[in-house]
């Protein structure tokens, strides 16, 4: 068990906005940083009968080359493929086995609006403490509300640098 961070959905087919390409650079040196015992990467798997082409007629991250991951990974890393907003409980599982006895996880990467906060609400409910360093996410959106969502739903968010 240890200090873990868990970076969501850094994908080549995401990474198609400005401040998403300076989020790259960001997360790289938290990594380089090498301050976590565990790197826990999320990668969403889109596919063409998923209610993301459906429901939202959204065809983005079908192909291999914009499912790769965009940023460093380390050695001591666990890769999570997805297909959904949030995690599957297999994974909640393996979370809870690799976080420290205080039952905290890092969170950083793509969208603070969507997958940051599914996965951070699923964490919360199955008693890991998520804490979202919001300068190392990301999303098009208007921060300020969403910070102010994440206070409200988390009781703080971590501004670190």
């Amino acid at each position: 068990m240890g200090k873990v961070l868990l970076i969501v959905d850094m994908q080549n087919g995401f990474i198609t906005k400005k401040p998403y390409s300076n989020l790259v650079i960001k997360i790289n040196s938290l990594i380089k940083k090498n301050s976590y015992d565990y790197y826990i990467f999320t990668k969403f798997i889109n596919k063409k009968n998923s209610f993301y082409v459906k429901k939202l007629n959204w065809t983005n991250l079908l192909s291999e080359e914009s499912q790769k991951i965009c940023v460093s990974i380390p050695n001591n890393n666990f890769i999570f493929e997805k297909n959904s907003y949030g995690l599957s409980q297999k994974h909640i599982e393996k979370i809870k086995k690799l976080v420290s006895t205080e039952k905290t996880i890092d969170i950083c990467g793509l969208q603070t609006d969507a997958c940051v906060y599914a996965i951070s609400l699923q964490l919360f409910d199955n008693g890991i403490y998520p804490n979202i360093l919001i300068n190392y996410t990301a999303t098009l959106n208007n921060n300020e509300a969403i910070k102010a969502m994440l206070i409200h739903q988390f009781g703080k968010i971590d501004e670190m640098e």
